[in-house]
């Protein structure tokens, strides 16, 4: 028993060592902070036990808490992602048969380092991503907030998202979809299983649902039909779900409200 805690200290000791020698002890250091201050507390998303959101004691937390991802990321980690899922995303798109029009407007939500950007400009699509932290020189993805979009109403063919779990208010995002798309448009979604579905949210997720079917329904009620749902298993295993917004949403959701 004694070895073993003295190899269990050994290992932690020679990890931090490490991380010193290769100037990494900062970036953990940060992370250690991180997770003491978010921690994982999660509360009942409103009446409806289907979804839960991470707590935190401000919008500000949140966002702090968003932005940090990108630099806790292994640059070969997320070249190797840039470039595999570009590829499987480019196919998925094709495969849908939605966006065979050139010149599609395309606006990413939460793309991060604009991979899922590049993927609808493979196909002929005028693109572009917003993320709260899109890090530097980034070409593809510019500084933005998805519960505050900053273009224009009715201007965008296609809002696609991979980072609904990732919401902070699910309403107001909902809302800023509605929008920003023209009537007609398309909203595609790919979700990550859920709890129910032997998938638990990872540290950085703030928004979560037992069901992808669950989600389905809620997005539904801002006046979104499904018309297509294609199941994935790169990066993450979940389903690709496509939404026609019907040509009265902004109008039912105005009367909502």
């Amino acid at each position: 028993m004694l070895i073993r805690i003295v190899d269990t200290f050994v290992q932690k000791i020679t990890s931090i060592l490490s991380m010193i020698k290769n100037g990494k002890i900062y970036k953990y250091l940060d992370e250690k902070i991180l997770e003491l201050k978010f921690g994982e507390s999660w509360g009942q998303y409103v009446s409806d036990c289907s979804f839960s959101k991470r707590k935190y004691n401000s919008y500000e937390d949140y966002r702090r808490h968003q932005c940090a991802k990108l630099n806790r990321i292994d640059s070969a980690e997320l070249s190797e992602y840039d470039i595999r899922y570009r590829e499987v995303l480019r196919e998925r798109l094709i495969k849908t048969g939605l966006l065979h029009h050139k010149g599609l407007s395309v606006l990413c939500l939460g793309a991060r380092i604009g991979t899922e950007v590049k993927s609808f400009i493979d196909i002929g699509c005028f693109a572009v991503g917003i993320d709260l932290n899109p890090g530097r020189d980034n070409r593809y993805t510019v500084y933005g907030d998805f519960h505050n979009v900053q273009f224009a109403d009715s201007s965008i063919d296609v809002v696609f998202t991979n980072s609904l779990d990732h919401v902070f208010d699910i309403k107001q995002v909902m809302s800023e979809v509605t929008r920003v798309l023209k009537p007609g448009g398309l909203f595609m979604v790919e979700a990550i299983k859920g709890s129910e579905e032997d998938i638990l949210p990872d540290f950085y997720a703030s928004f979560w649902w037992g069901r992808i079917d669950y989600l389905v329904r809620l997005i539904e009620t801002w006046q979104f039909e499904l018309v297509q749902k294609l199941p994935y298993d790169i990066p993450w295993s979940g389903e690709q779900l496509c939404f026609k917004m019907k040509r009265e949403s902004r109008i039912a959701i105005e009367i909502k409200e």
